[in-house]
C-alpha cells in the first residue's frame, strides 16, 4: 500500500515538474522583469511560475501593488499576454453586482477578478449561494459569458 501510495506521489510530481516551475524574481528573463517593473514600480512580486502555454514559454508573476493584488501573464520577450486584477466583493462593478442579483437572485458576492486579454475585458465573480460556492463569467456591462 505504501508503495502504491509513493509510486502515485511520484508520478503527480514527475507530471507536474514538466508544466509549472516556480522561479525567484531573480530569475526571470530580462524583458519580463522589465516590462514588469515598468508597468508597476511599485509592485511586490510574490510569486512566478514558469509555464508552456500553447507550446509556448510564459510567465506568471503574481503581485502586490499597494491593496492592489494582481497576477500577471507575460511571454518569454517581455510582451504582455494577460493581467488578473484581484477584486475584493466590495469592488465588484455595479453592473456586475445587478447581473448577479438577476442571475442568482440571493447570492452572496465573494470576489472578483478582471481579466483583460488584449483589449478584451471578462469578470470571474465567485460567489456562494446555499452552501455552493461557483464562478459566474460577465462581460463589463453584466453580459454573462459562458
Amino acid at each position: 500500500m505504501l508503495a502504491r501510495t509513493l509510486i502515485a506521489c511520484l508520478v503527480c510530481v514527475t507530471a507536474a515538474a514538466g508544466r509549472v516551475q516556480a522561479q525567484q524574481s531573480d530569475t526571470l528573463p530580462t524583458a519580463v522583469a522589465t516590462a514588469f517593473h515598468q508597468a508597476y514600480p511599485n509592485a511586490k512580486i510574490l510569486n512566478v511560475a514558469r509555464e508552456i502555454r500553447d507550446g509556448k514559454v510564459i510567465y506568471e508573476i503574481e503581485s502586490q501593488d499597494g491593496p492592489m493584488r494582481r497576477d500577471l501573464i507575460y511571454g518569454l520577450a517581455g510582451n504582455t499576454i494577460e493581467i488578473e486584477d484581484i477584486l475584493p466583493a466590495d469592488s465588484v462593478p455595479a453592473p456586475l453586482r445587478a447581473a448577479v442579483e438577476r442571475d442568482l437572485p440571493g447570492a452572496t458576492i465573494l470576489g472578483g477578478e478582471r481579466i483583460r486579454t488584449g483589449d478584451v475585458i471578462v469578470y470571474e465573480v465567485s460567489v456562494r449561494k446555499g452552501g455552493r460556492t461557483q464562478i459566474l463569467n460577465y462581460d463589463p456591462a453584466g453580459v454573462r459569458k459562458e
